[in-house]
């Protein structure tokens, strides 16, 4: 918790993991109560707020409901007394305050709370994306992103499915790559950040899992549309339980049992072989139907037999579909037979596969609990009844299989986001993703590969003819959805504007009002701040935050610093403002600060005249000190003649000359003698310095009145040198300019 002070309202930051809000107004004296409730499980299963109204006698309730809640109380004594409102305040944060309600009934009174140390509490949701291994998933995800937007834009309307299809690969080996850091992190760790790095390992399994789906559907150009070969792919790869129960049984980890008396001995032997044929893996199932000690018999021949002449389908295999059918019927009016024949009856668990094998249906149902679930219990059962499925009928198929799971009041939030994407629903699709708890990742990137593959013009279709495209809008929604979350995050906001980068409609307008909520913090970041604006053109940006910056310097006495800040902001004000602090400063201690900035202005003095005279003056001095007397003499004349040069300053001026003045060499010239007396006489004529060469008692005042005898005798010694020296000097130069003359 830390606190952040502005005026006197101080800024308390409380993080917690979920927020709901209770809100009870009553309806004579009008006070607001908000409890701030704290929900775990909320994260894994839904993303979705019930929000109930009703109205109950004089008061009005407004009730997020959640299940499992606590409250969180917020430690401030004034809300208690004088109740307590709240406000949403940039980056997805709830600002609660004390609050007194007041009406035109109230009575005009002093506030009996005051005075009071005013707290403002910012209560944010925990976004699970912030975790610091998922971080890294968003690092490297959005470095995919770029590439992605990069290869459209260089496409050039050329088919680029290929290319996309690396790419979706690459969001889900990224994907894979965060589990094995989550799963590490939480083999190493018993604390609550255990259950932590857990969930977060359901979350995006689950992820890695649907997307996989998605590629094949959508992503991969298949065929023919011949999908179940790669959807047989992704149940394997997804579900290896059975895998692995075959390679400890192969390698002999279940003792010398398998050697010596066969393996069927082994409790899991049968389940083992019955779930590799369900998943299409046969070469593992008749490696182990080999170490049955009855497999030298005919029975276990057949089987083999038959496993090892089953017709599999590939695009790649020099077959036509239709040939295939071909060969599949006749394999599988073969196998029937045998089962008719009675070859496998002695063996009842070889007449179950060999029923499985030939589709039937029956036999499914006695092993459907084996599946685990529908869909692959649907990949199984499509396998040996229709290899040559196409993608459009699925659908059929899963409602079929959905069915005997229960039904779709069954399902749970995966298995409709799976049966959306069978059924080439993709709006339901996105819109379930949005609900799953990974924060709007999922659904952002996700639906920006869909955009680039074309798969969302199916959405302008069916939206009819509106001018508006349905699919463009959701696609640039969400990833403003994202990458203004992105931008909430103190180290995460440079990767959020790349994605609003990418909306062209409403992402530079984002960019402009979430850009300058951004905590400054040090400098450095300010200055990343200030080049982002600077490359999108946001002027306003660029001249607010140096502005904030200056002040924060010259509130630090670094007055060099503030200097720079106020030309990158172009405020010519604040450039002037400080200008006459650099010339209070030397008028005082006879030297500039921070001197390497300010012989080194260059065309940034232009940004005010003040500021132009100060590197001008700077430039007299390097004049001078470099013994280039007769330009340093021509460039103090020059700032006197145009004006630049406050008034209270033109004394400093004079002095200056005095050197010049009274130089063996004549610097200067008669005309820039009477341009020197010009300007003294002037300042005795509005009285900024004292005329003493009036009567006593007759001198004209300074400005400031309470000069001391001391300043005074100082300034009369001054002057008295200078027109001594300006008289020199006239004399001499009429005199040299009149030989030169004759």
């Amino acid at each position: 918790m830390t606190d952040r002070r502005s005026s006197n309202l101080t800024y308390r930051h409380t993080d917690i993991l979920n927020v709901s809000i209770f809100i009870a107004i009553a309806t004579l004296r009008v006070r607001i109560v908000i409890k701030f409730t704290i929900r775990v499980q909320h994260l894994i299963d839904r993303g979705i707020y019930d929000l109930c109204l009703w109205r109950l006698g004089s008061k009005s309730y407004v009730k997020l409901k959640m299940d499992k809640a606590r409250t969180f109380v917020i430690p401030d004594k004034v809300c208690r007394r004088a109740g307590l409102s709240a406000v949403w305040f940039p980056s997805n944060k709830l600002a609660a305050h004390a609050y007194r309600h007041v009406t035109a009934h109230s009575q005009d009174k002093y506030s009996e709370f005051a005075p009071c140390e005013a707290m403002v509490h910012l209560v944010r949701f925990d976004v699970m994306l912030f975790d610091p291994i998922a971080r890294k998933l968003i690092n490297e995800s959005n470095g995919t992103f770029l590439a992605g937007q990069k290869l459209v834009a260089q496409a050039g309307g050329t088919d680029i499915r290929g290319e996309l299809l690396k790419l979706s690969r690459q969001y889900r080996s990224i994907v894979r790559a965060c589990l094995e850091n989550l799963q590490s992190e939480a083999s190493k760790i018993e604390s609550s950040r255990k259950e932590v790095c857990l969930e977060l390992v359901v979350i995006f399994y689950n992820v890695e899992f649907l997307w996989h789906l998605c590629e094949i559907l959508y992503v991969d150009v298949i065929p023919g549309d011949v999908v179940l070969p790669q959807i047989m792919e992704w149940i394997k790869f997804h579900f290896f339980h059975y895998e692995r129960q075959a390679k400890g049984i192969l390698s002999g980890e279940y003792g010398s049992s398998v050697l010596d008396n066969g393996a069927e001995n082994e409790p899991e032997y049968w389940n083992t072989i019955i779930g590799l044929v369900l998943q299409g893996r046969l070469d593992g199932a008749r490696a182990l139907l080999k170490l049955h000690s009855a497999s030298p018999s005919e029975p276990f021949k057949s089987v083999d037999y038959v496993m090892r002449t089953m017709p599999q389908y590939s695009v790649f295999g020099g077959l036509s579909l239709t040939e295939f059918n071909m060969r599949w019927k006749g394999w599988q009016n073969e196998t029937a037979c045998k089962l008719r024949a009675g070859t496998f009856a002695s063996r009842k668990e070889l007449e179950l596969i060999m029923k499985l094998m030939v589709g039937d249906e029956e036999a499914f149902l006695e092993v459907k609990d084996q599946c685990g679930t529908w869909y692959q219990f649907m990949a199984s059962w499509l396998l040996y009844t229709e290899p040559t499925v196409k993608s459009f009928d699925l659908s059929y198929h899963a409602h079929q299989c959905i069915a005997k799971f229960g039904g779709i009041s069954r399902l749970k939030h995966s298995d409709l986001i799976l049966l959306a994407l069978m059924e080439s629903d993709l709006h339901q699709v996105i819109r379930l993703i949005e609900q799953t708890s990974e924060n709007g990742w999922f659904a952002a990137h996700l639906t920006n590969l869909l955009h680039h593959c074309g798969c969302l013009k199916i959405l302008d279709s069916q939206q009819g003819n509106q001018s508006v495209s349905l699919a463009t809008n959701l696609h640039e929604q969400l990833l403003l959805n994202y990458g203004t979350l992105l931008m909430s995050h103190r180290s995460l906001w440079q990767v959020g504007i790349s994605y609003l980068d990418h909306c062209s409609a409403e992402g530079r307008a984002h960019i402009e009002v979430l850009l300058p909520t951004l905590p400054l913090g040090s400098e450095a970041r300010a200055l990343k701040i200030i080049q982002v604006a600077r490359d999108r053109d946001l002027h306003n940006i660029v001249a607010s935050t140096s502005k904030i910056m200056g002040m924060r310097s010259y509130q630090q006495r670094r007055l060099g610093n503030a200097l720079t800040w106020a030309l990158r902001s172009q405020d010519a004000g604040f450039a002037t403002y400080l200008a006459n602090k650099f010339l209070e400063l030397y008028s005082r201690e006879g030297k500039f600060h921070s001197l390497d900035l300010l012989d080194n202005l260059g065309s940034c003095m232009l940004v005010s005249d003040r500021l132009t005279f100060l590197g001008k003056y700077c430039e007299f001095h390097q004049l001078y000190h470099a013994g280039e007397f007769r330009d340093a003499a021509a460039l103090l004349v020059s700032l006197l003649a145009s004006r630049l040069a406050p008034k209270s300053f033109w004394m400093t001026l004079l002095t200056d000359a005095l050197p010049l003045l009274e130089s063996n060499d004549i610097v200067l010239t008669s005309e820039d003698t009477y341009e020197l007396l010009n300007s003294m006489e002037e300042l005795l004529g509005e009285g900024q310095i004292p005329d003493f060469g009036d009567t006593p008692g007759s001198n004209k005042l300074t400005t400031v009145q309470d000069q001391s005898v001391d300043t005074n005798s100082v300034v009369e010694e001054k002057v008295k040198l200078i027109r001594l020296a300006l008289a020199r000097n006239l004399a001499r130069s009429l005199n040299h300019e009149g030989c030169l003359v004759d």
